[in-house]
């Protein structure tokens, strides 16, 4: 058995691509939210919806949600201000099928109150 300490692509041939974005809102976040979001972001990435997105909500936190797509799925988690910290979220979406980064980006900041916003593959 081969274990490798560093990352090494495995299988090349089969798309997998997973882009983080993180960011600080004005506003803290709602189910209502969070739900247009992934729905209306399924559509942008032309994503086919398995489940509708499924939510929780803890108060020493925030909302989180995920979604299934056939083409793998999608997570938001969110931790409401308080004193220690701010109105924060970190989406990772992880796919099987390529997509445009610069939508995804643009379609986030354009959804919420985005004070300031990062983003990773």
């Amino acid at each position: 058995m081969n274990i490798h300490t560093t990352y090494i692509d495995l299988a090349p041939n089969i798309i997998r691509k997973r882009l983080v974005i993180e960011g600080i809102s004005k506003d803290k976040f709602t189910q209502e939210g969070i739900y247009n979001y992934m729905t209306k972001l399924s559509k942008l990435m032309n994503m086919t919806i398995v489940s509708e997105p499924s939510f929780n909500f803890d108060p020493k936190y925030g909302l989180s949600s995920y979604m299934c797509w056939k083409e793998s799925g999608m997570h938001i988690y969110t931790w409401e201000k308080d004193e220690n910290r701010p109105n924060f979220f970190s989406i990772d979406i992880y796919t099987c099928k390529e997509f445009d980064i610069n939508d995804v980006i643009n379609f986030t900041y354009e959804s919420f109150p985005v004070l300031e916003l990062t983003w990773k593959l």
